[in-house]
């Protein structure tokens, strides 16, 4: 590509010099016959007049142009083809770097931030560094090319123009990269900003429309928008200013050159052919350099986006499964043996020394007041946290970074606030597969008690939900996240506080599905701040600050709350 940017670089400057040996012999009579260039070649093909000498002298130009313009064209297409392709595997780095990211730390970053970075800055780097540096090259070749043509017909103009030019361009550069490079890093700071408030203005539509609020977050929004686009206005009139600068210093050496043959008259005649040499050397470079340093400080603005790029590519951030992957089988029981965990900086464990033993198939409750660890350990059963001592054992077999795939596919996981796409019930169940397995996703809507709901639908399972599941109430909305857990074959199926924001009514209609569940050999794994959520329960587990403090029946448990 740079070769190609070269060779085209090369070519304009060829196409512009061409024309001036050809307006000279055509605007003199007799022209062609006096050039030392053009009179071999008019006499070696032997033509009658100047006339058709001319003529094919045009023809060729125009041929020439012809040429070096397809031949840029098919340049730049090269080009914004190599530029759309890097874009497209910068957006696929940036993704598998934040897919495989530790969950902490995903959670941390915050969606609006992992936004930004996986669609934003490689846009940004892509048309603030490297079409910017494409210009640089080009240019740089032009003005190379135009450097040594006139080095070698006149130093002393090379010497001027150098004395006007470098130093000009080198302090504009220095005058003016700070604040690009500081506008920039504003910029990256408040994109996430303004994602993170449009997604709460509209997801958060109905609580903001009660609460009267929607103007503030939109103020704040506006105000967010002011300064980037009050940035961006700066950082245009930055890209017209080198221009100006340039010009302003070119027409300050031709007038330095008048001043010079007025106050010296025995040099007047060579320095005027000078000042025309100048000003139609300036007059060509001065846009080549412009570009230049529009170029420098676009990649100076972009010095944000190339730091981005290069974040959180240590080890530590890179959380892909081992490549040898082995295969696990649950048969008899799951186990919690001494796993204890502390977050990333934390002191105290949240879990502290967990022993426990689960038979396949039984029910188990967990309960416990909020901090007390019980969603904690369902990450580490899920592996979205490593405990730190201890392990989880599946039959008697510890469960290493060789099984997560083989694990991944046989435990489901049914939460609070369930996620759902934009789709209809079928894609949300089987999480869009093209090839839907008919009998398994039969045997999910029965389990899970959808049946009598979806059969009352016009569209059946084709059904959109709305965003979020907005037309669906929240018991039916937990129940289809039970059934994409059942879709999957799940064996063990964790349900975090899977009812805890519904109403009785609803309540009842999702155990009924949990309950249903009672019947299969699946493992099911409770999270409950409602006791009557764990009727069905084989056995209730209490933690307290990391501890197991108490392992209970459904009804001597409810003895104890009464008696409290």
């Amino acid at each position: 590509m740079f070769v190609l940017l070269l060779v085209t670089s090369f070519l304009d400057v060829i196409g512009l010099a061409s024309l001036v040996p050809v307006m000279v012999v055509a605007a003199e009579p007799g022209g062609v016959q006096k050039s030392k260039f053009f009179a071999p070649i008019y006499h070696g093909m032997n033509f009658e007049s100047e006339r058709s000498f001319l003529l094919m002298l045009i023809v060729a130009v125009f041929v020439f142009f012809l040429v070096k313009n397809l031949f840029s064209t098919w340049v730049n297409y090269l080009q914004t083809d190599f530029t759309t392709k890097l874009g497209l595997n910068i957006v696929k780095t940036q993704l598998d770097k934040y897919l495989h990211f530790p969950f902490w730390d995903f959670n941390h970053l915050g969606s609006s931030n992992l936004i930004n970075s996986a669609l934003e800055v490689p846009r940004y780097y892509v048309s603030m560094v490297v079409r910017p540096l494409f210009v640089l090259f080009s240019e740089l070749a032009v003005v190379v090319v135009i450097v040594i043509s006139i080095l070698i017909y006149k130093p002393l103009l090379l010497a001027l123009l150098a004395f006007v030019l470098v130093p000009t361009t080198l302090l504009t550069y220095r005058a003016l990269r700070a604040r690009s490079q500081a506008i920039g890093n504003r910029v990256n700071e408040l994109r996430p900003i303004s994602y993170g408030i449009i997604g709460d203005l509209f997801t958060g539509f109905v609580e903001l429309k009660l609460a009267n609020k929607q103007y503030r977050f939109r103020d704040r929004l506006l105000e967010n928008q002011r300064e980037l686009q009050t940035l961006d206005s700066e950082s245009y009139l930055y890209s017209l200013l080198p221009l100006k600068v340039i010009e302003m210093v070119a027409i300050l050496g031709v007038l330095t050159i008048f001043l010079y043959a007025i106050f010296v008259p025995s040099a007047s005649n060579s320095l005027i052919a000078l000042v025309g040499l100048f000003a139609a050397a300036a007059y060509r470079l001065m846009p080549s350099v412009n570009r230049m340093l529009t170029a420098l400080m676009q990649v100076k603005q972009a010095q944000s986006s190339i730091e981005n790029l290069e974040t959180y590519r240590e080890p530590k951030y890179n959380e892909r499964p081992d490549p040898k992957q082995l295969p696990l089988s649950f048969e008899h029981s799951l186990a919690f043996s001494n796993v204890t965990f502390s977050f990333p900086g934390v002191e105290t464990p949240t879990l502290r020394s967990i022993n426990l033993e689960i038979r396949k198939g039984e029910k188990i409750g967990f309960i416990g007041s909020s901090g007390s660890g019980k969603t904690t350990l369902m990450n580490v059963l899920l592996r979205f946290y490593v405990e730190q001592h201890g392990h989880i054992l599946i039959d008697g077999q510890p469960l290493t970074s060789q099984h997560i795939e083989a694990w991944h596919r046989i435990v489901g996981y049914v939460k609070q606030d369930t996620f759902l796409m934009e789709a209809s019930i079928q894609d949300n169940i089987t999480l869009g597969d093209a090839n839907v397995d008919a009998a398994r996703l039969d045997y999910a809507i029965e389990q899970a008690s959808l049946r009598n709901f979806i059969a009352g639908l016009p569209e059946g399972v084709n059904t959109h939900i709305g965003e979020r599941g907005s037309k669906l109430s929240g018991g039916q909305r937990q129940r289809i996240g039970i059934a994409r857990a059942l879709y999957k074959r799940t064996q063990v199926l964790v349900l975090d506080e899977a009812t805890s924001a519904l109403d009785n009514e609803t309540e009842r209609e999702v155990n009924e599905a949990i309950n249903k569940l009672s019947e299969t050999d699946i493992t099911i794994l409770i999270i409950a701040h409602r006791i009557t959520t764990l009727r069905e329960c084989d056995r209730i587990y209490e933690l307290s600050q990391g501890n197991v403090i108490a392992e209970h029946q459904y009804e001597s448990l409810m003895q104890q709350i009464v008696q409290a």
